[in-house]
């Protein structure tokens, strides 16, 4: 027999290899067939998926408790409507406390105090709830929004400020150094002998040292602080245990430098007044306290539906006390910084040490390691308590801030999200007429992307313009945006608990889309919250695809705003239109990427065409720079911007490290920056989509998920080749394959068409690669106007008339009856046409025009849905019938216009209920001017409303 290869040791013959050629290809038939079962069965479930989203892909929403003023009838009756809409979790809280004045809302008083009995018994029935009906459960870990806080007096366990006494070297002063200091759980951190130049500084009551402690809602300080580097220190010595007579003696009669006077400077910390129920966060130990009082007790009531039921712990975006010393500062400077805090000190009672740069170095240390204090401590420790008990975390742990140089300045953003197991940022609908929204939702999708977490969440739709005002049309857009932006899960904001006694539209927290039973279009809301979730579950699939990978420092950060192109107002290279990409912070360029085939890879399985650095500073991590230096040297593609590093930013040393590395990566001589787009066109990376559209793109093994943002008809080109491209519609839940052309260069190219702020998903999955021959449908270039009067009627109970004809359609605010002028709810209008038999057998649809804000539709009796979003239109195909035809169109608008009614007529004729301050004359005069998040005056323009049409059939070509 003749030897045909080897193997090793073995080999095959002529013989034994038709029987073993036999046996593999049998097998590789199999392989083939199991591979190809297995992309039916993704492809299946991605499109079952999209048509009937699971429970676990489905929006959240906040649930609002207005100072615990809950009951379990309530509660019960909350979940179900959250669950009959079509929302899969809910993030509970009860904020005390929280801007409740005049300027506000007017709020209930507490009916049960929060963590009581009573209240714990409410939320362990909101955990058994969730459970029957399959929602998830998140808690906000506070009684307040923006702080860590709970209703427990905390003692030396609240947030705490370094201050300092400054005392002029005179007899009897070393005995103050020992005398009890004026502040509550006050402790002794340090003393010294401070020799410095000039004028004599005079004795100083207690003071804030340092930056002093600031407010992070507002970014100022609290109360005053050292002076900036008043006087220059000459000589330290640190004065330890309590100084005695003698060596007080020795310090008066010391030889000083000369032209140098002496003073003595003490520093302690104490609690920072007014804040005896704010945890301290830079301290693990008492925010452990805390987790332990509140997480604990709630995961104990939970009992076996924690980590089932009960799954996440949450805190927002940071509003609350920012601390200037905790009792581990030294030991936690010490570890983050590499060298000890303490001779450095009387810096932060305005001494200049070294000269200008080191102090303002060692300033820029202690800022950084108060920030790292906070990120380990406070964050870092929810995170590991929560995972140790079975539970998830999430925040708003990057902002947005106040960002300045003493609060957040000197703070690596997606650290601080990173650390979070699903990273969460927000975005507001502003009310503005192109209906764009005030979005932070990059920076927490950046983080999802580089640290490996598959959801980056978003606070959804908060607002603080009138209450009742958005709704689903108007709020698309800004959710859209933050698809875009890279989120894929929102949280609605906010779902209140309003139980029947408060009425309707009921109580209501002073911000935010409500969204509950008591709002008018609550029950025609389950197709947007779907439109929601179907998004969610595509955009929840697979892997971000980004070309760019951007470096820009050791403190990334972006603020509101979309950054499509820039990563910060800094950045000197621009990404071209038609490329993604994401930031990588320190941790992520030193700890996780890597080069494979030429591309800079993340272990999660992201990677990136090019590394471009962009220095938004001069300050540089020499570490940094090296693993750029290898990672160029592995073989990625790396392009610099035009700013180059010269040292770093505080006193660790190696700024001759930093420049040499600059010099070798950047070159000698200077250079302006790269061109990014030339060093993609290098790598033949064309871009990834092309179009006049927003886009945001992800893969999924063979899938490719294009979601698009835009309005009007246009070429789009997409960087995928040989699969058949399909629009999936999320708003109506249909998927079809359309006609597209191949480009010279492989991309796939074909037109679409969106409504105004219209939105849609191109998919590619494996399949048909040949170029579709379908046709687009056509329909009758002359629509026909439904004329004539319409008789509408009215939700009874609502200030208007029972019934109404209208005579031609017209704005609800525009009618000379005032019931129907200021009203809110539901309306019916029906009428009765006529098609031919021919038309009836045909595609057919009912275009309504203007709407204001929804419309349910029915004909002959069969109901054909809820129609929300442009283009306004519902399919009657296969509804008509030959002769008379019945139409119903229910059209709802929100509570606005009946509470600006409202506001003109005494309370007991009032048709509304809630916690909102009416008044009837303009916002402005009296006591104070009524904020639009306050309430309501009876000179507030209306809110259009109504069907306004013009109410057309079209037909298919016969």
């Amino acid at each position: 027999m003749k030897r045909l290869f080897s193997a090793g040791k073995s080999e095959v013959t002529e013989g034994a290899n038709h029987r073993d050629l036999s046996a593999w290809h049998n097998i590789l038939c199999a392989l083939c067939a199991l591979c190809g079962f297995i992309s039916s069965s993704r492809a299946d479930t991605l499109a079952q998926g999209f048509r009937d989203v699971p429970m676990a892909e489905r929006p959240w929403c906040y649930y609002w408790w207005v100072n615990g003023n809950v009951d379990a009838e309530t509660i019960t009756r909350d979940l179900e409507a959250m669950r009959r809409v079509g929302f899969g979790g809910l993030l509970l809280f009860d904020a005390r406390g929280y801007h409740e004045d005049v300027n506000h809302l007017i709020y209930p008083k507490p009916k049960m105090a929060f963590m009581s009995d009573a209240w714990r018994a409410m939320a362990a029935h909101t955990v058994r709830e969730a459970a029957r009906l399959g929602l998830t459960v998140s808690v906000n870990l506070s009684s307040c929004a923006g702080a860590l806080k709970g209703p427990w007096a905390v003692g030396a366990d609240a947030p705490k400020r370094l201050v300092y006494q400054l005392l002029p070297l005179r007899p009897g002063a070393a005995e103050l150094l020992s005398k009890p200091a004026p502040f509550a759980h006050f402790k002794d951190v340090a003393a010294f002998k401070v020799c410095y130049s000039g004028a004599e500084l005079p004795a100083t009551e207690w003071r804030n040292a340092g930056d002093g402690p600031f407010d992070g809602w507002s970014g100022k300080r609290i109360g005053d602080a050292a002076d900036t580097a008043v006087r220059t220190a000459v000589q330290i010595q640190e004065l330890t245990g309590p100084v005695t007579a003698a060596e007080e003696a020795a310090l008066l009669n010391g030889l000083l430098p000369d032209g140098t006077r002496a003073a003595l400077l003490r520093f302690g910390y104490a609690v920072i007044d007014g804040h005896e129920y704010d945890v301290d966060i830079l301290d693990a130990r008492a925010v452990e306290g805390h987790f332990n009082r509140m997480g604990k007790a709630l995961l104990d009531d939970a009992g076996p539906l924690a980590g089932k039921t009960l799954t996440h712990f949450y805190n927002v975006s940071w509003e609350g006390a920012v601390p200037s010393w905790t009792p581990s500062f030294d030991v936690d400077f010490q570890k983050f910084r590499g060298y000890a805090v303490r001779p450095w000190m009387p810096v932060l009672a305005g001494f200049r040490v070294q000269g200008d740069e080191q102090t303002a170095r060692f300033v820029t240390d202690y800022r950084r390691t108060r920030n790292e204090c906070f990120l380990h401590n406070f964050y870092g420790t929810m995170v590991r308590l929560s995972h140790q008990h079975g539970i998830q975390w999430h925040s708003e742990s990057g902002g947005p801030w106040n960002r300045t140089p003493a609060v957040f300045g000197e703070t690596d953003q997606l650290a601080f999200l990173g650390v979070n197991d699903m990273p969460q940022g927000e975005f507001w609908y502003t009310g503005a007429n192109d209906r764009r929204g005030r979005q932070l939702s990059r920076p927490q999708a950046i983080t999802a992307h580089i640290y490996g977490r598959r959801l980056a969440a978003a606070e959804a739709f908060t607002h603080m313009v009138r209450h009742w005002t958005p709704y689903p049309a108007i709020l698309k857009r800004c959710g859209d945006e933050s698809f875009i932006d890279g989120v894929n899960h929102l949280i609605w904001h906010t779902f209140t608990c309003s139980p029947q006694a408060f009425g309707k539209p009921g109580i209501e927290y002073f911000a935010g889309t409500h969204i509950n039973p008591n709002v008018t279009w609550f029950e025609q809301a389950a197709p947007f919250i779907t439109y929601l979730g179907r998004c969610q579950h595509l955009l929840q699939r697979g892997l971000f695809v980004a070309d760019v990978a951007a470096y820009v420092g050791d403190l990334p950060y972006q603020h509101w705003g979309r950054y499509t192109t820039n990563w910060n107002a800094s950045a000197t290279l621009a990404l071209p239109t038609g490329y993604g990409y994401d930031i990588l912070n320190n941790e992520v360029l030193l700890t996780r990427a890597s080069v494979k085939n030429g591309r800079i890879t993340l272990p999660d399985g992201m990677s990136y065409g090019l590394l471009a650095v962009d220095f938004d500073d001069e300050r540089a991590t020499p570490a940094a720079l090296r693993k750029i230096a290898e990672l160029r040297q592995a073989g990625a593609t790396v392009v610099f911007g035009a700013r180059r590093p010269t040292r770093v930013a505080g006193q660790g040393g190696g700024d001759d490290e930093v420049k040499r590395l600059a010099a070798a990566l950047w070159g000698e001589a200077a250079a302006p920056a790269a061109n990014v787009a030339d060093a993609l066109k290098a790598l033949k990376l064309a871009p990834d989509f092309e179009g006049p559209f927003e886009y945001t793109h992800r893969r999924d093994a063979d899938t490719d998920i294009y979601f698009l943002l835009g309005s009007g008809q246009a070429a789009c080109t997409f960087r995928v080749s040989g699969r058949q491209p399909e629009l999936w519609d999320a708003v109506r839940g249909t998927i079809k394959a359309v006609p597209f052309e191949t480009t010279p260069d492989g991309r796939t190219r074909l037109t679409l068409d969106l409504p105004e702020h219209g939105s849609t998903f191109v998919v590619f999955r494996e399949g048909n690669a040949q170029r579709s021959t379908l046709k687009p449908e056509t329909r009758n270039l002359k629509p026909e106007t439904l004329s004539g009067p319409w008789e509408v009627t009215f939700q009874s109970g609502r200030g208007a008339p029972a019934k109404a004809v209208f005579d031609s359609l017209i704005d609800w605010t525009a009618h000379s009856d005032p019931g129907i002028k200021s009203f809110s709810g539901t309306a019916t209008y029906r009428k009765t046409f006529e098609v031919t038999a021919g038309q009836a057998g045909r595609a057919a649809v009912l275009d309504l025009g203007t709407v204001a804000a929804l419309a349910q539709v029915r004909l002959n009796g069969k109901d054909l849905g809820v129609v929300w979003t442009a283009p306004w239109q519902v399919e009657l195909t296969g509804a008509l019938k030959a002769g008379a035809n019945a139409l119903e169109i229910e059209v709802t608008n929100p509570w606005a216009n009946r509470l600006v009614g409202d506001a003109a007529l005494p309370p007991e004729q009032r048709v509304t209920k809630s916690n909102m301050a009416l008044r009837n004359g303009p916002r402005k005069g009296g006591d104070y001017t009524l904020r639009p998040f306050a309430g309501f005056s009876s000179e507030d323009v209306l809110q259009p409303s109504g069907l306004k049409g013009p109410v057309t059939l079209s037909f298919s070509a016969p």
